[in-house]
């Protein structure tokens, strides 16, 4: 360090410790104390993480056959609307009609809408979707007591869709589960969303007369023509 550096030119010698020097290095010095900056985190969007999050929830639960479903009947519609209105003292939907009239695909649309309307405001929604047929199986006492947390879920969530009601066979043990259900979401004014092929005595017959009660004040849906699958079919 401070030697001459040769150089092929007439000029005066360039000693490495003026380089060093005019780069602001000093030997022997203490090193300069540099501040950190605090830590600045980015904005947290809730928007876009409850958008996200509602594609992903709903990309994973809703069955392929139904991935492109949309509330596209006029009375879904607006009962969608109604709900994000006003998501709290809000009727049940009901959905009726013969089998293969499009009631599940209408569904399956009332909760995406639903689902990405309420991530739009940021908001979350604790959101379920099972079958009666499905739910009977659920609620069959296990040796690790899932039962109870399936009944317990489905009592508290936000938001409940019960495909094919009555289609399921029902026990003792999950008609009174059913009931409870019903009951629990119908006293605290805590929607569901429901299809069933058959409404009156038919129902009656499948459910008992407390559930069909327990149905008598939410918008009912009627659905009508021949079975959609059989005509994608034949087409």
């Amino acid at each position: 360090m401070g030697e001459p550096v040769s150089t092929d030119h007439d000029t005066e010698p360039v000693r490495a410790g003026d380089i060093l020097a005019a780069a602001g290095f000093r030997p022997g010095a203490e090193p300069a104390q540099v501040e950190p900056k605090p830590f600045e985190p980015e904005p947290f969007d809730r928007i876009a993480f409850r958008t996200d999050q509602a594609a992903a929830t709903l990309a994973a639960r809703i069955p392929p056959m139904f991935a492109d479903a949309t509330p596209d009947h006029p009375q879904v519609a607006a009962w969608v609307r109604r709900f994000l209105a006003n998501r709290h003292d809000f009727p049940s939907l009901v959905l009726v009609g013969p089998t293969g009239t499009g009631k599940t695909w209408l569904c399956w649309g009332a909760v995406r809408a639903v689902v990405e309307g309420v991530a739009a405001r940021g908001e979350g929604l604790r959101w379920e979707a099972t079958t009666h047929p499905a739910l009977n199986a659920a609620l069959r006492p296990s040796a690790d007591n899932a039962h109870v947390g399936t009944l317990e879920r489905l009592m508290h969530a936000d938001l409940v869709f019960l495909d094919d009601l009555g289609a399921g066979k029902q026990t003792e043990w999950t008609g009174d589960g059913l009931l409870r259900l019903v009951d629990y979401r119908w006293s605290h004014r805590l929607p569901m969303i429901y299809s069933a092929n058959a409404v009156g005595q038919p129902l009656i017959n499948a459910v008992g007369d407390r559930i069909n009660s327990r149905l008598g004040d939410a918008v009912k849906v009627a659905l009508l023509g021949d079975d959609r699958r059989w005509r994608r079919r034949s087409a």
